[in-house]
């Protein structure tokens, strides 16, 4: 799928704007690439539900309450929290739910919200400053179905120099961190992946994962 063109969305007048990284007033940190597999993968699915962890300033929950009829987003850090709400509520965005909530909690009381048969995207970008949660968040997601689709943001992407993270014990965002965590919610060889050939923005790497 070509990539899709982003554009920012306003900040609430009169606020005071943390400059926090590039691009931050667009979603996706500019990165066009996973906004055009996340529409490929809501047509493949009939996704009508997206989750995000890692609210930050709300540039990419805007995104999705425009292509998604339900959007809940957590958020643990209250200055980001705030303004992120004043934002959606100055652009009437009344079907994005934002939770001040660390991503582990959100996505165990929103497990609850979602209708059994409906299906959902999980974009998982909460960041941390010791624990990180990215694989608590798959085992709460584990008990959960039907199989959802899952977008990871600061993956590493092999062969090339893509940005990504790492675990506070220094093991880095890869396919073999995650993998017996996908077992768990698809099954053994139920599942496939997918990583962007190029990126765009804030140039960090990612991994699409959904059911086969």
């Amino acid at each position: 799928m070509a990539a899709t063109e982003l554009t920012p969305y306003p900040w609430p007048e009169g606020s005071v704007i943390p400059v926090l990284m590039p691009y931050q007033q667009y979603p996706w940190n500019n990165d066009p690439h996973i906004a055009a597999e996340v529409l490929r993968l809501k047509e493949a699915h009939g996704l009508t539900y997206a989750v995000e962890t890692g609210t930050c300033l709300g540039s990419t929950a805007l995104w999705l309450s425009e292509h998604f009829p339900h959007v809940a987003t957590f958020e643990i850090h209250e200055p980001f929290y705030d303004i992120a709400v004043r934002r959606f509520l100055s652009l009437g965005k009344s079907n994005i739910v934002a939770e001040r909530l660390n991503s582990v909690d959100g996505l165990r009381i929103y497990a609850n919200v979602i209708g059994p048969d409906e299906r959902a995207l999980y974009w998982l970008d909460a960041h941390w400053q010791d624990t990180c949660p990215l694989l608590d968040e798959l085992e709460v997601i584990a008990q959960r179905g039907p199989a959802p689709v899952i977008v990871i943001h600061d993956m590493m992407v092999p062969g090339t120099d893509f940005g990504y993270d790492s675990m506070p014990d220094g093991r880095p965002f890869n396919l073999e961190l995650i993998r017996h965590h996908l077992d768990a919610i698809y099954g053994e060889a139920k599942w496939w992946f997918n990583y962007p050939k190029e990126v765009a923005g804030a140039k960090r790497g990612w991994i699409s994962i959904e059911p086969c």
